[in-house]
């Protein structure tokens, strides 16, 4: 090969990382489309085009905070409101569990089922909400939060007209949640990543489309007095994506929430699509949205820590050796790609540690030029 050893100006290096840890108990209950189960109704049967029984973003949401160590119960929409009664269950049978240890910590409003169905907010419980429509003071909706004033919600994608910015620009960049966290020279954060080379390539005619992003927006104007706004739609400030509301925080309907609450950027869809909107956010979307759900939980979060890179060595003429500052609470893998497009996993569960974690890495039959990144997980 022309280079034996990979000149570190070609080297590119990235980490998503999360702070913070767990002193609580209990569960995070994420409210999912009940249309998709068969007591309830036939969709699944119904609509061939998938995703049959399950929301892929919901799942997904679940495995992220399990990854980060949380019990999750994933639960009908329905369930948690007044139509468990048609089926014989009552929500108190999820809310209020024999086992107190169990008891729910957090509920997620995924935005997966109809907004009529959104369950009201649990009394106690922390909420995150991805249903656009329950955001304001909209009396129609039982899980309507009264974060905002009015009803002028919605949900930009990628189908809109023009297709909708992927960029969320932060505008409370010291609120717990947003400190520390990387913005370009615009103030923004890319919230949703683009579609894979092949995301698309084998969808039958006529089939839901893999990709997805969809956001979850309200008129900033309509802010009720304790919200606070994170981030603003790149492309058009006057529409809120990402806020919260403290204890205490004066809601739309006058009154002081009780419990602390989120606005969530991310929008589920369930009507008609293929419920994949979570699948696409970006490694820092991820990240956000986990710092979230601890700030709602009421977890001390530390400020987001950007990645540093220590040192690379040559190790001899046909190995470099990594390292970077590393953290017992996540483990790390190093990933290579020639186009800086296609990632390939060189190195896997590589084990945190407090201080210097480094890996020597064999370059021999590397190409001339290589980029490579490593990445805290989860």
């Amino acid at each position: 090969m022309k280079n034996s050893v990979i000149p570190s100006g070609l080297l590119a290096f990235a980490v998503i990382t999360s702070t913070g840890s767990s002193a609580f108990g209990g569960v995070i209950l994420i409210s999912t489309r009940y249309q998709q189960d068969t007591q309830f109704a036939t969709e699944f049967v119904s609509d061939e085009k998938g995703p049959g029984m399950v929301t892929p973003g919901d799942v997904a949401m679940g495995s992220l905070l399990a990854d980060h160590g949380y019990s999750i119960r994933i639960v009908l929409d329905r369930l948690l409101g007044p139509a468990a009664a048609n089926i014989g269950h009552d929500p108190a049978e999820f809310l209020q569990p024999q086992n107190p240890d169990l008891r729910p910590m957090l509920a997620i409003m995924s935005g997966s089922g109809a907004s009529a169905d959104t369950p009201p907010p649990p009394d106690g419980v922390p909420v995150m909400m991805g249903e656009h429509v329950c955001l304001g003071n909209n009396a129609n909706r039982m899980g309507s939060l009264y974060m905002y004033n009015g009803t002028s919600s919605s949900d930009p994608n990628e189908s809109s007209n023009p297709p909708a910015t992927k960029y969320m620009k932060v505008v409370a960049p010291d609120h717990p949640i947003m400190k520390g966290i990387p913005t370009d020279a615009q103030g923004r954060v890319k919230i949703f990543r683009d579609p894979y080379p092949e995301e698309d390539a084998h969808v039958p005619p006529g089939g839901k489309k893999n990709y997805e992003y969809r956001w979850c927006t309200q008129a900033v104007a309509d802010a009720a007095p304790g919200t606070t706004v994170l981030g603003v739609l790149d492309n058009d400030e006057s529409r809120s994506c990402f806020a919260v509301v403290d204890v205490g925080g004066v809601l739309a309907n006058e009154q002081p929430a009780s419990v602390r609450l989120v606005h969530m950027f991310v929008n589920e869809q369930g009507s008609g699509g293929p419920r994949r909107v979570f699948l696409a956010l970006t490694e820092i979307g991820r990240v956000l949205f986990v710092r979230a759900a601890k700030w709602a939980m009421g977890e001390e979060l530390q400020p987001f820590k950007s990645f540093k890179i220590l040192d690379v060595t040559p190790q001899g003429a046909q190995a470099i050796k990594l390292s970077w500052e590393g953290s017992p609470q996540h483990n790390y893998r190093v990933q290579a790609s020639d186009d800086l497009v296609t990632w390939s996993t060189v190195v896997e569960d590589v084990a945190g540690r407090d201080g210097v974690a480094s890996r020597t890495l064999d370059i021999s039959a590397a190409p001339s030029t290589l980029f490579l990144r490593v990445a805290a997980v989860p």
